[in-house]
């Protein structure tokens, strides 16, 4: 029995396609109706608002564009990302426009459910006009997705939700180790035999990253536990109350439509608190991300290659902030454009304007990265095109590399993964407009605050490569490498993670040894090397590119991750003469073991030092080291820091000064609190604060009242230092405790 693709609504005929559409623009007006006569429905507006404004807008731009048979995969990312696109521009015209016609609120309900509604009507006609003349739907096998195969998988995503519940409410882990067990059975199957058919890997990525995302995400899901989104939540807070986006606030974060602008209006239709817009809607679209990559990777690989490449990118289980989630999902769409070879090129140079103005508006660390990778690319596309250049490249390559190899060895290393030439998209233009752009932004709407970051990088990188890099107190990148372990499985731990970049470099090499590319696939691997730079320079540059160094890490996995398959597979050949099946075996071992150290599941297992929140509360909360404990309040606000936060915030004053530990105050105060970070009210309680200003608030978090331990920020590095809170007490012992809820103190000096 075969049932009509609902994913791939744009090849449906266009009446029933309309229909569809306009029940769900109904079903919207009627949800939102119902809450304001107070007949609220449970999850109602929610489930459909989610459909509505994920969905509508960007089926039916496909529609508008004629583009069929994209497949299930890259219809639901275009679909997404397009309807994003489409929410984020909306919400920018409507906030500038609107108050020269004396509407001065208009992100607010009315103005929005008007106006998207308007939107999607007249895309409806547009839809009509040009597309009415399609209807070849694809159709869907119910007994395949009744499948033992399809149920076995898709039972995982249920073990993370009740699972996460289950440590919420009782502190137990069972299910969420059952559900890593699982993942990892999944993962091997896949690669020794063929009981899960090919069709289905993409399946399979999709629910390993939505478990693997949940499992962590749904922790603590009542508020908001992602410190970066502190002042992202203060800047949403104030575009809600003020139904309308200052643009003239001076900070990168105001200039992220894609959290500032998005968010509001999720929180506006849908009426959902923001915790659960950032924990489930952003993390959840964040799944979506790895399903991309597996697409475009089994495009310019086999499928095994494809999906262990997208396997280990979840497996390193360092997902990206909430504030980048989006960003994340425009650059994989640009990488899918540049891999397509089926699109026009009109329409892929159409959808690649759209996608990269968005990624600007998303992200400034990603969007500045992106540029310089176009910089990069098309510096190398003109020595490529100089003939003396190009001659003396290929001396220096065949004298690093060795004499030109045989032709059965280059089968070998290349019939699964050659790169085909396809429609050059990254030309001169595109890169101008997008350069342009994304200076034009920041310096308009953030006043230069991420330009002035960019300019301070070059002697943030000159220091770190040529003082800081042999200094274990200043630098992340050696400190990974020379730093004593706290035991030997984390000693095994850290040199399997070191594993994978070597691999990387010998699939990087490897792919360097053919003799002649097309232009396209010099210009992969222009972006592969360039990407390859980002991993190295994250591993030994703290804060690179002012971001995280495990999310630079993770971000340059989205071109270089096929390398390390790729790499493995040639080493194995050449050490032990292996084939490439055998191989592909070898990996997926190890990538499973890698996972059972990312998620803590060896360390819990081995009552070892804990790493993770969803699977060691308790072990982390009672271990001996103050680092290890720090991780369970640092990553999870508690009920307490909020009631305490709010409560400070309605009885100080504004020119009153507080001190507050970093992570406390960075998301308590922040996030709940509405103080502004960076401020003149703003404070930092360490071991090294010598005296209290008289007539200040301290406030004290769960951090620092149960687990008895502060946090500052180490100005080289930008990530947090820990001491024990009786190094404060001669500070302390003397000041009047005016709050206390059991779990979080305000004193006033």
């Amino acid at each position: 029995m075969y049932i009509i693709n609902f994913f791939q609504m744009n090849d449906w005929e266009i009446k029933r396609f309309l229909s569809v559409i306009l029940s769900i623009q109904l079903a919207m007006w009627g949800a939102i109706g119902l809450d304001a006569v107070s007949l609220q429905i449970p999850i109602l507006r929610q489930l459909i608002g989610f459909i509505y404004l994920l969905f509508v807008p960007g089926i039916l731009i496909l529609r508008i564009l004629k583009l069929h048979n994209l497949g299930n995969i890259e219809t639901l990312l275009c679909t997404i990302g397009l309807s994003i696109a489409t929410l984020m521009f909306t919400g920018l015209l409507m906030n500038m426009v609107y108050p020269f016609f004396g509407i001065f609120g208009p992100i607010s309900l009315m103005p929005l459910v008007t106006t998207i509604s308007a939107i999607v009507l007249f895309l409806c006609i547009l839809s009509y006009i040009r597309d009415n003349d399609s209807d070849t739907p694809s159709l869907i096998d119910l007994g395949e997705v009744l499948s033992p195969p399809v149920l076995f998988v898709c039972l995982i995503p249920f073990m993370a939700v009740l699972g996460t519940y289950l440590v919420n409410y009782y502190h137990n882990n069972i299910l969420l180790m059952l559900m890593i067990v699982m993942i990892s059975i999944v993962a091997l199957v896949i690669i020794f035999s063929n009981f899960i058919p090919k069709g289905l890997y993409s399946l399979a990525i999709f629910v390993i990253a939505i478990s693997l995302i949940f499992h962590r995400s749904l922790i603590s899901p009542i508020y908001i536990n992602e410190h970066d989104l502190a002042l992202v939540c203060s800047l949403i807070n104030s575009i809600i109350t003020h139904s309308m986006w200052d643009l003239t606030m001076a900070h990168n974060s105001n200039a992220t439509l894609s959290t500032v602008m998005l968010a509001p209006i999720f929180h506006i239709i849908c009426a959902m608190d923001l915790a659960s817009i950032f924990n489930i809607i952003y993390y959840g679209l964040c799944s979506i991300i790895y399903l991309g990559l597996y697409n475009i990777f089994q495009k310019i690989t086999d499928y095994k290659i494809a999906f262990l490449s997208a396997f280990y990118l979840i497996c390193f289980l360092r997902f990206p902030g909430q504030d980048q989630i989006i960003a994340e999902i425009f650059l994989v769409l640009l990488i899918m454009l540049i891999t397509d070879k089926r699109m026009k090129i009109s329409i892929k140079k159409f959808l690649s304007v759209i996608f990269a103005i968005s990624l600007v508006m998303s992200h400034y660390g990603t969007s500045y990265l992106f540029m310089f990778s176009l910089i990069f690319v098309l510096f190398l596309r003109f020595l490529n095109e100089n003939p003396t250049i190009n001659r003396q490249w290929e001396q220096f390559r065949y004298f690093i590399i060795g004499e030109k190899e045989t032709i059965k060895a280059k089968k070998f290393l290349f019939k699964n993964y050659t790169i085909k030439n396809v429609n050059k998209l990254i030309s001169i233009k595109f890169s101008l407009l997008f350069i342009i752009f994304t200076i034009a932004w920041y310096m308009y709407v953030s006043s230069s605050s991420a330009l002035n970051m960019i300019i301070h990088l070059g002697d943030q990188i000159a220091n770190a490569i040529f003082i800081e890099f042999l200094s274990p107190e200043t630098s992340r990148g050696a400190a990974l490498l020379v730093r004593e372990s706290a035991s030997l499985l984390h000693r095994i731990n850290k040199v399997l993670q070191l594993a994978i970049p070597l691999l990387i470099s010998i699939g990087i090499l490897n792919v360097l040894q053919k003799h002649r590319e097309t232009k396209f696939e010099k210009e992969y691997i222009g972006f592969s090397l360039y990407w390859f730079a980002i991993c190295l320079a994250s591993i030994v540059i703290p804060f690179f590119a002012v971001m995280n160094p495990e999310r630079l890490y993770r971000l340059s996995l989205f071109f270089i991750s096929p390398f390390a398959v790729i790499g493995g597979i040639n080493f194995f050949n050449a050490i032990v003469k292996l084939r490439a099946e055998q191989s592909l075996k070898i990996i997926s071992i190890l990538y499973v073991i890698l996972l059972m150290f990312n998620t803590g599941f060896i360390f819990e297992i081995s009552k070892d030092y804990p790493n993770s929140i969803s699977l060691s509360q308790d072990n982390i909360e009672n271990s001996e080291y103050p680092e290890y404990r720090a991780q369970f309040y640092i990553k999870i606000i508690s009920e307490e820091d909020v009631f305490s936060a709010k409560w400070l915030s309605n009885v100080m004053k504004s020119d009153e000064k507080i001190y507050a530990s970093f992570a406390t105050g960075e998301r308590a105060l922040v996030g709940y609190g509405r103080l502004i970070p960076e401020s003149s009210q703003m404070r930092i309680l360490s071991n090294t604060t010598e005296r209290i200003e008289d007539k200040s608030y301290i406030y004290l978090g769960a951090i620092n009242v149960l687990g008895r331990i502060g946090v500052y920020v180490n100005p080289k590095l930008g990530s947090p230092m820990f001491f024990n809170m009786n190094d404060t007490y001669s500070l302390l012992k003397e000041q009047n405790k005016i709050y206390t809820n059991r779990g979080s103190d305000v004193l006033l000096s």
